[in-house]
């Protein structure tokens, strides 16, 4: 049998909504969330035991207890691994920092791309490009830079991408958001208040939330109906937004591959903005 990790991450694996969140809840702090109890697992991925015990049949495993044998034994595999045993005990050379940070977010990457389901993917990608329902982004006092980032290049894809800003027009903008709508939030620890508002705002609309969010318990979770992890502790002291903004653009990449013919748009947003001037430097 392949490693557990690899299991579940399949893409070929078809999984149920609900059989997909608790692989979410399991990647999100892998291993940890699966060595406990069979209910503490369910309730952090918000199903019901029977959800999960179908979850493992699926996936070839007699029960719950032969599962938690498998994720024992991958977990003791990882521990002994050349790159675990091979690292550094010593505190870094503080004039190494640059080096060692940049490699260090290699190694993020690498564990960010195990953190995220084809699936989910394609879902956000389908609710992205779907020009009927808006799309509205809303980040924290760091994160609004992935929010801003991520809008202004839906922009230049589809119409009605807005912006959700932490202003007076806050409210406004969230009464008129539509059925279907989606609303795209960036919260990372410590989390804030008012992504909380916006997503609770947004659900009692009966718009989708999408949360890009840390692999901690975010309050705000149990509110969204898609989340897209990745790691933020770095070797610094401060956290780590590579791997989030590494998540921004592939989502961009996948896309600009599916907009049918965004040739037109992306002609006409530029003939636009020459006559704006908009640019410095104009192509002849």
């Amino acid at each position: 049998m392949p490693p557990l990790r690899d299991l579940i991450t399949d893409p070929g694996l078809d999984l149920t909504p609900s059989e997909r969140k608790v692989v979410r809840a399991l990647l999100d702090q892998y291993p940890r969330n699966g060595l406990g109890p069979m209910a503490r697992l369910a309730e952090h991925a918000g199903v019901s035991d029977p959800t999960i015990v179908r979850l493992v049949k699926k996936l070839g495993f007699g029960g719950y207890a032969e599962f938690q044998e498998a994720l024992l034994s991958d977990m003791d595999h990882r521990l002994r691994s050349p790159r675990t045993l091979l690292q550094p005990r010593s505190q870094q050379n503080k004039d190494d920092a640059w080096a060692h940070y940049l490699a260090d977010s290699q190694r993020l990457l690498v564990d960010t791309q195990a953190l995220t389901q084809p699936e989910d993917v394609r879902i956000l990608v389908e609710w992205l490009l779907d020009s009927r329902h808006q799309v509205h982004c809303f980040g924290g006092r760091f994160s609004i830079l992935l929010a801003n980032y991520l809008l202004n290049h839906l922009r230049l894809l589809r119409p009605g991408c807005f912006a959700l800003e932490d202003n007076a027009l806050l409210p406004d903008r969230l009464y008129d958001l539509q059925r279907q709508d989606v609303v795209l939030v960036f919260d990372y620890r410590r989390y804030q208040t008012q992504a909380l508002r916006v997503a609770q705002a947004a659900k009692n609309n009966n718009a989708r939330v999408v949360l890009f969010t840390d692999v901690y318990a975010s309050p705000l979770r149990e509110l969204a109906d898609l989340i897209i992890s990745a790691p933020v502790e770095s070797a610094s002291p401060f956290d780590t937004m590579v791997p989030a903004l590494a998540q921004v653009e592939a989502l961009i990449a996948c896309l600009t591959l599916r907009v049918p013919d965004p040739a037109d748009r992306l002609e006409g947003i530029d003939a636009l903005r020459n006559d704006f001037a908009t640019h410095l430097l104009e192509d002849k």
